[in-house]
């Protein structure tokens, strides 16, 4: 890590973080880092990190992108989230696991800013995921609709991001959407579909939502 990021690294909520979570021989190591202008709003659900950890393997609240320096990274975490490897989770952004949410995120996981991750059911990301500023990931209508019978019409479903995947500003993906290996989300997209086609991007929304051009790769 360069030198001004330990400036930026808010070491007493850092140390309470790793504390708190890990068992000592994870925690001495500082696995979690979080930087000035995070807020801890709930810490009583559970955080799995591989066995062996490296000190700031996991960055939260760090910026890279102008404009986003003084916007506060919000954590609230009640129900299970899983780190496979490195992560990084730009300033602005919002991590919410419900009580009953399950999500696991692949290694190298990087989101540059502002995105916000709710999880109420399940939402699985593999490894070398890019999420772009702006955008919003969620597993849950998080309001319940019924019809005259009763019926639940908008049962929680789970969202699947493959591998090395790229997911565009301003973008949204809301419950029930499976997003294939190699593949780039457009910006501006909003989908809700299960997608099967590796190396694609995919763009659109509601009933236009599609895969816009096929075989194509992409590299940050």
């Amino acid at each position: 890590m360069k030198l001004k990021y330990y400036f930026q690294i808010n070491w007493l909520k850092t140390i309470y973080f790793n504390c708190r979570k890990f068992p000592f021989h994870q925690a001495w190591r500082l696995p979690v880092v979080l930087f000035r202008g995070c807020v801890i709003s709930s810490l009583r659900g559970k955080i799995i990190l591989p066995e062996k950890v490296s000190h700031a393997m996991i960055k939260i609240g760090r910026c890279d992108v102008c404009g986003w320096e003084k916007r506060s990274t919000t954590v609230s975490m009640d129900g299970c989230l899983t780190f496979q490897g490195k992560a990084t989770i730009g300033s602005g952004s919002v991590l919410c696991i419900n009580k009953s949410g399950i999500c696991c995120i692949g290694e190298k996981f990087r989101v540059t800013a502002g995105a916000s991750l709710i999880c109420r059911h399940k939402i699985t990301l593999g490894s070398n995921v890019l999420i772009s500023w702006d955008t919003l990931i969620m597993d849950s209508d998080h309001h319940l609709i019924f019809n005259a019978g009763n019926k639940l019409l908008n049962p929680d479903a789970p969202v699947q991001i493959g591998n090395n995947v790229w997911i565009g500003c301003r973008s949204t993906l809301l419950k029930g959407t499976a997003v294939p290996d190699g593949c780039i989300v457009a910006a501006g997209a909003v989908l809700t579909g299960k997608f099967e086609e590796n190396n694609s991007i995919i763009g659109g929304s509601g009933s236009g939502q599609r895969v816009i051009r096929s075989e194509v790769n992409w590299k940050a």
